[in-house]
């Protein structure tokens, strides 16, 4: 008797859905989470170190074709201090100007990784409190630029930790005082909005990448109702060190733009608060 009663309890709370989907309810039902106008999945193109080549030919090239992405700034950069026009103008456009730190630190653990980093933003040597002053300029210096006090990070080399080894502080635990989400690490695997770790999204890379291989990618994500966020440098040879060739970035935007009935192309901000204004409805 009390064997059946435990199991009338659990098909009282688990709700199988058409889809084969399974949602818990309380009381009330959970709704089931969904995209934008129809949409099945969605992607975010982020580019990274603020280069010129993005606004003059990359921004232009996602607004022609009715896209919008995610521009992470390094704030000492001369592609922006030099140019904070041109930002304007990006972000007057709907882009995300995303934070990509004052100085871009990375981890150095040994001598011999990141040879051009200066040992003065190694985030090895970092403390907790130095890294908040340092993102809390950079935010500040891209409010001065765009106006928006709410923007998501993109993590300076793929880098979730600082401080010494035997002593390390995961950026998790310092992203929400700051951003309504991060890039995180580069760990190849879609983001699933119905568990999502806000601090730590995880992306996969692009540079090098052809059309083929992101599209398949893409549309093993949103066949799953899932959320794909690319990393980008470069756009073109001679961009940056590290690049997509230009002919594959290309072929890239059309296919979104083609398909934007079933994929939301859109900036990590934007994203990130659809998610989360659907988790407060809950």
């Amino acid at each position: 008797m009390k064997k059946t009663a435990i199991l009338m309890l659990i098909a009282l709370w688990l709700v199988l859905l058409p889809d084969g989907s399974i949602v818990a309810q309380s009381g009330k039902e959970k709704k089931q989470f969904h995209w934008p106008n129809g949409t099945l999945g969605a992607v975010t193109l982020s580019y990274d170190d603020a280069i010129p080549s993005h606004f003059e030919q990359v921004a232009p090239q996602l607004e022609k074709a009715g896209l919008r992405g995610t521009f992470y700034i390094t704030v000492d950069s001369p592609g922006f201090r030099d140019h904070p026009d041109a930002w304007r103008k990006v972000a007057a456009a709907g882009h995300e100007l995303g934070n990509h730190s004052l100085f871009h630190p990375c981890r150095k653990d040994t001598p011999d990784q990141h040879p051009w980093l200066s040992d003065d933003y190694n985030l090895s040597k970092y403390t907790p409190d130095r890294w908040r002053r340092e993102m809390r300029v950079a935010n500040l210096a891209l409010q001065l630029i765009d106006g928006k006090t709410k923007r998501t990070f993109g993590n300076t080399c793929c880098d979730n930790y600082l401080g010494p080894l035997d002593d390390k502080t995961c950026l998790e635990e310092i992203i929400p005082d700051l951003f309504v989400a991060a890039r995180g690490e580069f760990i190849r695997q879609p983001i699933d909005p119905q568990n999502i770790n806000f601090a730590a999204l995880g992306h996969y890379g692009a540079d090098g990448r052809t059309f083929e291989e992101m599209r398949d990618e893409i549309e093993s994500a949103i066949s799953e109702g899932k959320w794909i966020f690319y990393m980008f440098h470069g756009v073109g040879k001679g961009t940056h060190g590290l690049y997509i060739e230009a002919a594959e970035h290309a072929k890239l935007i059309d296919y979104l733009a083609a398909n934007r009935h079933r994929i939301w192309t859109a900036p990590a901000v934007d994203i990130t608060n659809h998610i989360k204004q659907f988790d407060a409805q809950q």
